[in-house]
Parts: structure tokens; sequence; C-alpha cells
């Protein structure tokens, strides 16, 4: 029997989400970006990409996080794989990036929702350097809304320049 990974705990008049999976999660995202950078020729990636790295890409602010580096190395190290599911990368991406904190959100919210999407635009900008990427409508969509949002072309053009 599986033991339920988030559950809510009474803290008096509040109640506070417990995510005792995330932990495990976030280092499991950290073990695959380094098994990237070492043994890549021993790694079939089209195998995690879909199942795993799609809902790493849906999931909390801490697996996010290596999900967008990883996706960034993937598109650089095996853009055929990446180009092959390309259309279901862009959904987790877009909502990453359109994701705007709660108006009573403290600044420290804030600060990591702009890390966040500035890291999405990373792993975009990576995704539109592949060859073929603009053949995906929906990538193409993506980038139209990004490049007609201010503020997101103004973060994109940064990171890309980073």
């Amino acid at each position: 029997m599986q033991q339920e990974l988030i559950r809510t705990v009474d803290l008096g008049p509040f109640k506070h989400v417990v995510d005792d999976g995330l932990e495990l999660r976030k280092a499991a995202f950290e073990c695959v970006d380094t098994l990237l950078d070492s043994c890549l020729d021993q790694l079939n990636p089209s195998s995690f990409i879909v199942p795993f790295l799609l809902s790493g890409l849906g999931d909390h602010y801490d697996v996010k996080m290596p999900c967008h580096l990883i996706l960034s190395k993937l598109a650089d190290k095996c853009p055929s794989a990446v180009l092959a599911v390309l259309d279901s990368l862009v959904e987790p991406l877009e909502k990453t990036i359109v994701h705007r904190p709660k108006g009573d959100a403290v600044k420290q919210e804030i600060d990591r929702n702009e890390d966040m999407i500035r890291s999405a635009l990373r792993a975009i900008a990576a995704l539109s350097r592949i060859s073929g990427s603009d053949y995906s409508m929906k990538f193409k969509n993506l980038m139209n809304k990004i490049t007609a949002t201010p503020s997101l072309a103004e973060k994109y053009n940064s990171v890309r320049s980073e």
C-alpha cells in the first residue's frame, strides 16, 4: 500500500500542505542532470523525456528548476529526441512563464517566480536553437506569445544574451 506523499497539517486556525515526496523528486532530477553530464552516451534520453521530465516541468518550483536545466542540456546534446516531443513540452513551459503569484504574495515568492520564469525562458531559448523547432505550430505560437508580451520579450532577450 502506497503512503500519501502530500498531506494537510492543521496548525491552529491554519492549514499547511506538506509534500513529503518533494525532496526525493528534486534529488532524482538532480541525479538525472549528473548522468547527462557524465554518461550521456549510455542513456536513452527518449525514455525519460516524456513521462518524467514532462511531469517535472509541471511540478513544484524546486523540481521545475533542475528540469529546465535538463531540458536545456537535452536540447543541446540530443536535439532529435527533444524535437520528437516538442509539442508536449510547450504547455508546461507556457504555464510557467505566464504564472503570476497571488496579489498578497511576499517578496520572496515574487522573486522565486521571476527566477522560475527566467529559467523556463532559458530552456525555451535552448529549444529555439534546435534546427526544425519552428515546424512545431505549438512552439511557434509560444514564441509569438513571448515576443508579443513586452515583459516576457524583455526577459527572453535578456536570457538569450547571457
